[in-house]
């Protein structure tokens, strides 16, 4: 994988600075998270098991849901804690910088067809989703699979979708394989990979992964749950600490935000002090990244501190300063560079 290694035993990985240029990230250089290893399924033994309060529980194989209306959507996908090391005190956790994001194109089926099978009982509140993997949660505590769900409303929405391939091939294996369920637009937890059961619940999950970790949790003492992706940008050119010695840099980077297309991108070239409006540039769906540029003519040599900010098109904008929490999660923070030129 071309990655930056963050963490082992589970791998993780984080998307490459170059990598982050492009509009779709390839399959080998989009970020990596898993909370366990990685289990191996043989597509032909592989069987996903719908159950729970519906009328017709089933049982299908990777070729019964290729057999239902495929569909297709980009989505941008970012770990719930990216850019956790820019936090200031320190908190515990994979300690990515940027590149806990990528983009890929989707297809499989989506979930509301599948659900549609069963026919759910009228007391359903919510849709759990089981993966094939599992662990320890905590130290010394007994072994547990990844397990996430979704309101009935979110499971039903006609974008939320059962993958079986990522930019036209099979979904690779630290990404799912053969089967993921992917909710656009929400942090990448809500994402559950290797997916083998969904069952319909009359009452709120309240697991590890949903009550206890992927939790907002603020040093005034409330809390929230993690749910939609918040606005952001990063710059992708030029690096911080790099030197240059043009006196024309095309500024470039990305923004993204949840369910909401970005509105707007503004740059700033003296730490925040004034502002400029940057070109969006590229590719525009509804749950993908946006690129940006702004051309700067550089008026002496020197050091510059370059930032930026986004808005989306429901109004949100991008904090120039993260809200700190105490598992690092949602830091969406202007993240300042610092260049020098000569």
């Amino acid at each position: 994988m071309n990655l930056k290694k963050v963490g082992e035993d589970p791998y993780v990985g984080e998307t490459l600075q170059q990598s982050l240029s492009k509009w779709l990230t390839p399959n080998d250089s989009f970020y990596v998270r898993s909370h366990f290893d990685f289990p191996k399924i043989s597509k032909n033994e592989f069987e996903l098991v719908i159950d729970g309060l519906v009328d017709h529980p089933i049982s299908l194989k990777l070729d019964d849901l290729k057999k239902l209306p495929k569909k297709t959507l980009s989505a941008t996908l970012e770990c719930a804690g990216n850019n956790r090391s820019d936090l200031s005190p320190a908190v515990p956790g994979n300690q990515f910088s940027n590149g806990a994001v990528s983009n890929a194109i989707w297809s499989g089926v989506s979930l509301r067809d599948v659900l549609n099978l069963v026919n759910l009982k009228d007391s359903v509140l919510q849709i759990l989703f089981q993966g094939a993997d599992s662990g320890e949660t905590e130290k010394d505590k007994a072994h547990e699979p990844y397990l996430r769900s979704l309101s009935k409303d979110m499971a039903f929405d006609p974008d939320t979708l059962l993958a079986y391939e990522m930019n036209g091939e099979d979904l690779p294996i630290e990404h799912g394989f053969p089967l993921r369920l992917v909710v656009p637009g929400w942090y990448g937890m809500a994402s559950v990979k290797w997916l083998t059961k969904i069952s319909a619940i009359d009452s709120p999950f309240k697991g590890y992964f949903q009550g206890k970790k992927y939790v907002l949790k603020y040093t005034d003492g409330t809390q929230k749950p993690l749910e939609e992706i918040q606005v952001k940008s990063l710059i992708t050119y030029p690096e911080d600490n790099s030197s240059i010695d043009q006196k024309k840099i095309s500024i470039q980077g990305i923004a993204w935000s949840g369910r909401n297309s970005i509105e707007s991108v503004e740059v700033s070239l003296d730490s925040g002090q004034t502002w400029n409006k940057a070109e969006l540039v590229g590719p525009s769906e509804k749950y993908s990244w946006r690129h940006w540029q702004y051309l700067w003519n550089v008026p002496s040599d020197g050091e510059y501190t370059i930032m930026s900010i986004a808005k989306d098109t429901f109004g949100n904008n991008q904090p120039i300063e993260s809200v700190w929490n105490e598992l690092g999660y949602a830091v969406n923070g202007s993240k300042p560079v610092n260049i020098t030129v000569e």
